[in-house]
């Protein structure tokens, strides 16, 4: 998935492609104009007026298709299935669905194969269509069978089939609507998303929940009935003619009481119950006979105006305004667990005693001092849910006490801040936020060790929805930093708000994270880092195609950081100036390649930061030192973040070089103790093989006849005749140089298994290529199973660095030259 499906969904129709911009460069010219540059980066406002102007319209390379809104295609408006009803498994999507696949799914419901209900198959993208233009600055949850009636009413007569078409169409379109659920709503992409979803998830973990303890209650009500009842039957008045008259009922007139009560025995043959037992059934049977469910699901304390957040038409919604939520959400809280405590309480007194297991030498005590601490998880998800909506600079500056005792307090109360991806919570209003380093109130959060964090995006239902529903469960108190890509109502930028909270994901301006303390006490347990783009990467990167100054297309790999990002909010284009068209010079570097230089190095070059125009022109942007800082901090953020859920872990990284220089001694005392082994075993096939030539040579000294004038050569054994080549044989240093060089190459891939920390990152790429041997970690199985690329790929995300690709075993394989370079500084 590239960055930009990743950012924004699907665009409908084709795009054009940017490009440079076909204007000569003159030196002499850039020279100065890399000066002033300079200067602007550095903070010199006296430079401005001698740069361009920053046009509007301006956008990263990676949004520049989706400028125009018509043609976008995303995930909102949701389809929302009703509250308890039988919807797929949640983290599948089956609290909220996008329309799209919400349509799909339900015609093929009653239409599954393909030919059926043909025509409206083919005009659901009409529908879909007519849908988001209907839904478009709705804030409320919409119901769907209404609206969905109107609009196939409306196609129905725009599309003018003939009378058969009309016919067919119209039964599907009204089996559509039959196989829509009542209670289903639609949820357009508003200022208020999350806090809409959040209100859907508890309504829909909550009804059913309080459905079957209604059931508990009656049932332990009749359990009760029944024990007073046989108590009742030990009664001496239970046989006197007026109680056998009641307890008959029904037909009480057709015998004599009296008599019956004279032929029954009356003596006491059972042992009734104490006073102090009869006392405690009797209270709790009050108790849950006078339980009334409260009709309040969410309770929502805030302290900004939500007058258009459509919210009080929810059923079981109860909006609070208070200066100090934190504090009257707690309050709110305690009194509902309070009420509720003598209830619960009774519901396990009763149980005890319809089964006969009241100690009360052990549950008086309990009982005596049953608060919410003693809840079960089932009991707390009972409570009303208690929601308090902060403001963010508030929690930075003067609601920080508050802020932090509830999340100390352990009490399941929600904390709901909204969250400005480019702002610093706690800084003056119009004081520029990059003046000082961001104070990260998720940071905070993860410091109140006991609470649920959360750093989601409404862009991301799926994701958010998974989360609320983790957080519900902890049963804990729980914050969400929500980002919904909209700064407060009346300043909305024209691009879509959806594809700017997508972009602030994208720019790590709010990444995600989810700490969970019910899990475990290590970060490995806690943490769960999803959802965010390569996060083994400092920014993702995406291939980019642009046409060149010859219109020639040209593919290149661009990175999204945060300076693209506050491209996108129009308060931070002062920290941008368009690099003019002549200008041309080294000392212009990307922000990202700028940002992993040395400040030595860093001192002779000018950031900047590529863009798109209206027009479809690629733009240079230098960018000032203020807005560098401010992706250093965001970057130093997302470090920690990357520590904290073992991706590019410091720790683990000097582990892998201790154990690496650990194996790389080992083998080389090896080596060592080889070589001389080796040298021994040379110099003895040495002297073995001078005192065989010797030998040999006395022989045939011993074998000539001197006697003679020339000299005669007796002929030698056999046995020395088939000896002779031993004496030709290579000297061992020959052998030696020889073995050397085969082995220096490096020709085929390998990987340093002992090194191996077992993470599945290469199985993920090709788990036939790459398998675990008995030891649970990696080798190479197959070589010819996958393709240089992946095995390249492999060694870039192996976080031990033990993957050595070697060299390309097909020299056929395309982008040979770049995937060897890639390889080299793994080899």
């Amino acid at each position: 998935m590239t960055a930009a499906q990743r950012v924004t969904g699907s665009i409908i129709g084709g795009d054009s492609v940017p490009a440079m911009p076909n204007t000569p460069k003159d030196a002499d010219a850039s020279k100065d104009i890399l000066h002033r540059l300079r200067h602007f980066h550095l903070g010199n406002p006296a430079v401005r007026e001698q740069l361009e102007p920053l046009v509007e319209g301006l956008l990263p390379p990676l949004l520049n298709p989706y400028r125009d809104t018509a043609k976008l295609r995303y995930d909102y408006p949701l389809f929302l299935d009703p509250p308890g009803g039988e919807t797929a498994d949640e983290k599948d999507g089956g609290l909220a669905r996008p329309i799209a696949r919400f349509l799909k799914e339900t015609t093929e419901s009653f239409a599954p194969g393909d030919d059926d209900a043909r025509i409206l198959k083919d005009n659901l993208p009409r529908l879909e269509w007519s849908l988001r233009e209907r839904l478009q600055g709705e804030e409320a949850a919409i119901d769907a069978k209404p609206i969905l009636t109107d609009l196939a009413s409306a196609m129905l007569k725009h599309l003018r089939l003939d009378s058969q078409s009309s016919e067919k169409l119209g039964a599907d379109l009204e089996r559509l609507l039959a196989a829509v659920p009542e209670a289903g709503q639609f949820l357009a992409y508003g200022h208020y998303p999350a806090i809409h979803l959040l209100i859907h998830v508890i309504r829909s973990r909550v009804t059913p929940r309080q459905v079957r303890f209604r059931q508990q209650v009656q049932t332990r009500i009749r359990g009760l009935n029944l024990l007073l009842d046989v108590e009742k039957g030990k009664s001496p008045e239970a046989i006197e003619p007026d109680g056998l008259k009641d307890s008959v009922g029904f037909g009480a007139s057709l015998f004599d009481p009296s008599a019956l009560s004279e032929v029954m025995d009356h003596s006491h043959g059972s042992i009734g119950m104490s006073s102090k037992r009869l006392e405690r059934i009797q209270d709790a049977l009050t108790t849950l006979e006078s339980y009334r469910e409260n009709e309040v699901r969410v309770r929502f304390v805030h302290i900004d105006t939500l007058d258009q957040a459509g919210l009080e038409a929810i059923p079981g919604f109860e909006l609070i305004p208070s200066p100090e939520p934190c504090i009257q959400a707690t309050e709110l809280f305690d009194q509902e667990a309070e009420r509720l405590a003598r209830v619960f309480a009774a519901a396990r007194i009763a149980k005890l005693e319809i089964d006969g297991l009241y100690d009360p030498a052990i549950h008086d005590p309990w009982f005596d001092n049953f608060t919410w601490e003693a809840f079960s998880q089932d009991e707390l998800l009972l409570v009303p849910a208690v929601m308090a909506l902060e403001s963010a600079d508030r929690m930075a500056g003067p609601g920080m006490p508050a802020f932090s005792h509830l999340l100390n307090s352990g009490r399941p109360v929600h904390i709901m801040i909204r969250i400005l991806a480019h702002a610093n919570p706690g800084m003056a209003i119009g004081q520029d936020p990059f003046s000082s380093f961001r104070t990260e109130l998720g940071y905070i959060g993860i410091s109140h060790r006991q609470a649920v964090v959360s750093q989601v995006s409404a862009s991301r239902h799926e994701h958010l929805l998974e989360q609320f529903s983790t957080a519900l469960e902890a049963t804990r108190t729980s914050l969400h930093l929500i980002n919904v890509g909209l700064r407060p109502i009346g300043q909305d930028i024209g691009l879509n708000a959806w594809l700017v909270a997508g972009a602030a994901l994208e720019g790590r301006a709010h990444p995600f994270f989810h700490i969970n303390p019910s899990m475990g006490d290590s970060f490995a347990e806690r943490m769960d880092f999803s959802g965010n783009p390569q996060p083994e990467r400092d920014w993702p990167i995406t291939p980019f195609t642009y046409r060149n100054e010859n219109g020639e297309l040209e593919e290149t790999d661009l990175a999204f950081t945060f300076a693209d990002y506050a491209l996108l909010i129009h308060q931070l284009h002062q920290h941008f100036t368009p690099v003019p068209l002549i200008c041309e010079s080294d000392d212009l570097l990307p922000v990202a390649d700028y940002l992993s230089l040395t400040p030595e190095q860093a001192e002779k070059s000018v950031p900047f930061i590529w863009a798109v125009d209206k027009s479809g022109e690629l733009r240079q942007l230098a960018i000032t030192r203020t807005l560098v800082q401010a992706c250093r901090d965001r970057l130093n953020f997302w470090h920690s973040l990357q520590e904290m859920a073992g991706v590019r872990n410091r720790y683990v990284e000097l582990a892998v070089e201790a154990t690496r220089r650990d194996i790389t001694a080992q083998a080389e005392t090896a080596r060592e103790r080889l070589q001389e082994e080796h040298e021994k075993k040379i110099d003895a096939v040495r002297t073995e093989a001078a005192g065989e030539v010797l030998g040999r040579l006395t022989d045939v000294l011993l074998g000539m006849d001197f006697t003679t004038a020339a000299p005669r050569v007796t002929e030698r054994p056999a046995a020395a005749a088939a000896e002779e080549p031993a004496a030709q044989e290579p000297e061992p240093e020959a052998l030696e140089e020889e073995d050397d060089e085969a082995v220096g190459g490096f020709e085929d891939p390998w990987i340093d298994s002992p090194l191996c920390t077992t993470c599945n990152d290469c199985l993920k790429i090709n788990p036939i290529m790459f398998v675990y041997n008995e030891s649970n970690q990696a080798i190479i199985a197959d070589v010819s199973a996958g393709t240089y690329l992946q095995l390249v790929e492999a060694a870039e995300l192996c976080p031990s660095k033990c993957i050595h690709p070697g060299q390309p075993q097909n020299p056929d394989e395309p982008g040979l030259d770049g995937l060897i370079e890639r390889a080299a500084p793994f080899n």
